[in-house]
């Protein structure tokens, strides 16, 4: 029984080799598969590497430069809370209510609970980010105010017992400050680093001292403001910003507790070496200013090993695949092929043979039964296509005399620029010769802002020309709206020759006429100056009319930094096409801005640097 079958085996083994050797796509197959193969070994074993290599390499670079940038803009923020918090703890009027409560000698009085309330939300408002206020004293919290208080059964405040502790440390530590004349006079307070009602939003506590009279040596009181952390959240979490969360972020505070993470909270108090330790991710650090914080960037490269080999087993499995199905394709495709060469060649031996008249007769449609139907017909083919060439040619003929035509005629029905300008002098003479000067100076100003305008030779210009022209264009812009502005040019001549681009000024003062005096009927006025500010040319494009509003202003003002967001928002493009043409043309140095009140007009100020590409000529 086993000899049968191991003779079945080599039976079926000398089967396979013979079909093999007598049939073609095998060896086309076999080709194909060791060249497949072949690639696929180079691109796992050495591409792969070279790629996990390169991702890494990246990632860490990518890292650095967000860790950087990151770490800046968390110090400004704190900053910035610094400031808030400074600024409310010498403010008289709050100063005042404070020492007014904490005197008073009924700690339950409505109408004294009531005042301190209405001061610490007034106070509450000078800044979006904060969430709460409380004056604290030695033992602990004498009053607090928070925005998102809840009178609901259960619902609890940012300071109680629990935490009441952080509270005279901080203050004990404060006190010790102020004695010392220690300068800055605050304390960071990182617990609690969740709000106790509402889970997701996080918490950064800082407090300040209140003079005691004129003096911080005996201090009785400090002020403890409450911000949402929420700003220095997406701070942080421009470090795994399209990362694909190979690069998470997290601030460690000088407890080594974790204060903040890009994956939100649930990180939030656990020490920075045992999240290292448990997440096994390589570190990068840097301190946050003078808040005794640290920066983490932690690259995962596992994370990164990982993707790479999923993208390479996804990679392997469709070659194995296109491999697989390049090889049936191949089977069909030979097979259907090799089919009708018997006959074929059948065909081409009796021709040999003298038998000239011999027909092959078509069985299919391939490449090879197409080859034979076309030897049949070759002769034939050769008098018909004798006879299509000589109808091509002559209707090639007749279509080349009818474009040359059309051209003509096109040509000369043609109105170009000049043909405009000087018509428009023309009548000017005419009215000139009637007496109409003032008919005849519109049409003169007319004529040169359109010869202006229509040359395309000269997009690069002189400061001299682009204020003449826009000087002609105002004075008739005053002709047409009946007086309803005047205007004013101020432009020093020491910069007549200053490099500009063609029509840049004219959509700013374009939206002077037709949005600055909208509806009025008189009063308006431009004015325009230009003069030296350093190195640079100072324009400014100046109205009375009605202004913006802010939220217009706002609109305007993202255009002019980025005039991509006129595509978004539908508006602006006039201006956001001649801020990209500036751009270009003056280089990173050019600067645009917008001073803006609603009812009190608008200014855009413009500074122009030399061009970028006269610099390069001179260097």
């Amino acid at each position: 029984m086993e000899h049968r079958q191991e003779k079945q085996k080599k039976s079926l083994v000398k089967s396979a080799v013979h079909y093999a050797k007598s049939h073609m796509w095998c060896s086309f197959a076999l080709a194909i598969l060791v060249s497949v193969v072949l690639l696929l070994v180079i691109i796992m074993v050495y591409t792969r590497e070279k790629y996990y290599a390169y991702l890494v390499e990246t990632t860490y670079t990518t890292a650095n430069a967000l860790l950087e940038s990151v770490n800046k803009n968390i110090e400004n923020q704190m900053d910035n809370c610094i400031d808030i918090g400074s600024g409310l703890s010498v403010d008289e009027v709050l100063v005042k209510e404070i020492e007014e409560f904490v005197n008073h000698e009924d700690a339950t009085d409505a109408y004294n609970n009531k005042n301190i309330n209405m001061a610490l939300r007034s106070a509450a408002r000078s800044s979006s980010t904060i969430v709460g206020i409380a004056v604290a004293a030695q033992d602990g919290i004498l009053y607090q105010f928070d925005k998102n208080e809840m009178r609901t059964t259960g619902s609890k405040y940012i300071w109680d017992e629990t935490n009441m502790s952080n509270i005279t440390e901080a203050f004990a530590a404060l006190r010790e400050k102020s004695a010392d004349n220690v300068i800055p006079r605050y304390e960071i307070i990182t617990h609690p680093m969740i709000h106790p009602n509402i889970k997701e939003k996080g918490l950064i506590h800082i407090a300040f001292p209140l003079k005691d009279s004129y003096s911080y040596a005996d201090m009785k009181y400090m002020l403890v403001i409450t911000y949402d952390s929420a700003a220095m959240e997406d701070l942080l979490k421009q470090l795994s910003h399209n990362q694909e969360e190979y690069i998470q972020g997290y601030i460690e505070d000088a407890k080594g507790e974790i204060l903040l993470h890009t994956k939100g909270s649930q990180y939030s108090g656990v020490t920075s070496n045992h999240y290292k330790m448990e997440n096994e991710v390589t570190d990068l650090t840097a301190r946050v200013g003078k808040y005794q914080w640290t920066l983490h960037a932690v690259i995962d490269e596992q994370m990164i090993r990982n993707k790479v080999d999923e993208m390479y087993g996804h990679m392997v499995f469709l070659y194995v695949v296109a491999i697989l199905f390049i090889m049936a394709i191949l089977f069909w495709v030979t097979n259907r092929i090799l089919k009708p060469v018997n006959v074929i060649s059948n065909s081409i031996a009796r021709v040999k043979d003298g038998d000239t008249r011999e027909q092959i007769e078509i069985e299919g449609t391939n490449e090879i039964w197409q080859l034979a139907q076309e030897y049949n017909e070759m002769m034939k083919a050769i008098q018909d296509a004798k006879a299509a060439v000589e109808q091509q040619h002559g209707q090639m003929i007749e279509s080349m005399r009818m474009k040359q035509r059309a051209e003509r005629e096109a040509l000369e029905s043609q109105i170009n620029a000049h043909f405009i300008c000087n018509t428009l002098n023309a009548i000017n003479y005419e009215a000139i010769d009637s007496g109409n000067y003032k008919v005849s100076v519109l049409l003169k100003k007319l004529s040169n802002i359109l010869r202006y305008t229509f040359d395309q030779k000269h997009q690069n210009v002189y400061m001299f020309q682009e204020i003449s022209w826009i000087e002609q264009y105002l004075f008739l812009q005053k002709e047409r709206l009946d007086q309803v502005f005047t205007y004013e040019i101020d432009f020093d001549s020491d910069y007549d020759n200053w490099p500009c681009r063609k029509l840049m000024l004219q959509p700013f003062v374009e939206n002077s006429i037709l949005h600055g005096f909208e509806g009025k009927e008189y009063g308006g006025k431009i004015l325009i100056r230009g003069y030296g500010y350093k190195e640079f040319l100072k324009i400014e494009i100046e109205d009375n009319g009605c202004g913006m509003t802010e939220e217009k202003e706002q609109i305007i003002q993202e255009i002019l930094d980025n005039p991509m967001v006129a595509k978004e928002k539908e508006v602006g493009i006039g201006i956001s096409n001649v801020i990209t043409r500036m751009r270009m043309y003056y280089g990173e140095e050019f600067r645009v801005t917008l001073d803006t009140r609603e009812g009190e007009g608008s200014k855009f100020i413009f500074i122009l640097p030399t061009p970028k590409d006269i610099c390069r000529k001179v260097v």
